[in-house]
Formats: structure tokens, sequence, C-alpha cells
């Protein structure tokens, strides 16, 4: 699964603090329970994983903060547990630590979204995901008014998504995170 194809599935925009806000958060709780229903019966180790990265997600976005960090521990122990590899475990960690830092636990989310980064920019099994990681390592900082240093994760974000010529959502969601965050640095 690509790690935005969640973000697709449902209609949501940014706030002023780069958060997803649902339109419909009802719509989004009904469909975590077909995930659930579709969870029970998956046997495939990387169909769990990545029905659990969507659940945690979107558990996420409509605020149920610590069944979504439990979600992905467990998507990370599966991954451990049958060596699922280096990529499907990348994913997974960029979306605990984006919950990570929506529960305000920065220590832990900097620290992960650090490894994410240097795993990115060091492996090229996963470099493929560092304008994720730099993203929402941006949004990350950003939440911490570290704004400077969210600046520079977005822009080279923006810059690794026009070379490889991402789709339009994404190269939008990153110039948003730029002017929202040059806009408080005034």
């Amino acid at each position: 699964m690509n790690l935005n194809q969640t973000q697709l599935s449902f209609n949501f925009k940014f706030d002023d603090n780069l958060r997803e806000v649902p339109a419909d958060p009802s719509a989004i709780k009904l469909h975590i329970l077909k995930l659930i229903e579709s969870l029970n019966i998956a046997s495939d180790n990387k169909i769990q994983v990545s029905t659990l990265g969507e659940i945690g997600t979107y558990l996420r976005c409509i605020g149920e903060l610590d069944l979504a960090e439990k979600t992905l521990h467990h998507a990370l122990q599966i991954i451990d547990d049958n060596n699922l590899g280096v990529s499907i475990e990348i994913q997974q960690k960029i979306r605990l630590a984006h919950i990570l830092q929506w529960q305000k636990k920065f220590d832990k989310s900097n620290l992960l979204f650090s490894e994410v980064v240097l795993s990115c920019r060091t492996n090229p099994a996963v470099s493929n995901y560092l304008d994720f990681a730099l993203q929402h390592t941006g949004k990350n900082l950003f939440d911490q008014n570290r704004l400077a240093e969210a600046l520079s994760a977005f822009q080279e974000a923006y810059e690794l998504r026009k070379q490889r010529n991402a789709p339009f959502d994404q190269l939008k969601s990153t110039d948003l995170a730029i002017k929202i965050t040059k806009k408080l640095m005034v």
C-alpha cells in the first residue's frame, strides 16, 4: 500500500496546524470497523500490517491517539516477527511517529523521525520514502515551534516531490506547509 493511499480515501482539509480535518468523521469510523472485519479474516502478514497501518492512520485522524499508537505497535511487531522487510517497516514507523507527534511525545517522535530519515537517506531500498519522511518530520518540528527546521524539511520534501513528479495533492500539501510555516516566521 502506498503511504498516501489512506489520505486519498476520504475528503479532508489541512488546518492552520497542518493537521488533517476529516469532512465526515462518522464515515471514517464506519470504515475503521470494516477494516477491522477484514483484518479478522486476513491471513497474509503483509495484508495484516497494511490494514493495521491504515486503521492506525484513520484512528489518528479522528483523535483516537492511544488506540492508534497501539495499532501501529502491533503492526511493527508483526513486521519484526515475520521479517517483512525495511520498506513496509519504514511506512509504519512514519505513521507511528506521526501519532507520537500528535500525542506530543516529542522525545519519541523526534527519535523515530530521525531514524526514519537516516534510513531513507542511507538505504536505497527505502530512499523513495524520503519525501514522506521529510514532510512528516517537518510537521513534527512545526508542532514544536521549530519553524526554521520545519521549513527546511518541507522545502527538501517539495524538491524531491517535484523531481519524482509526485501527484498534485502531495505537492499541494507540501506547498501549503511551506506557506503556513513562512507566514508564522514573519
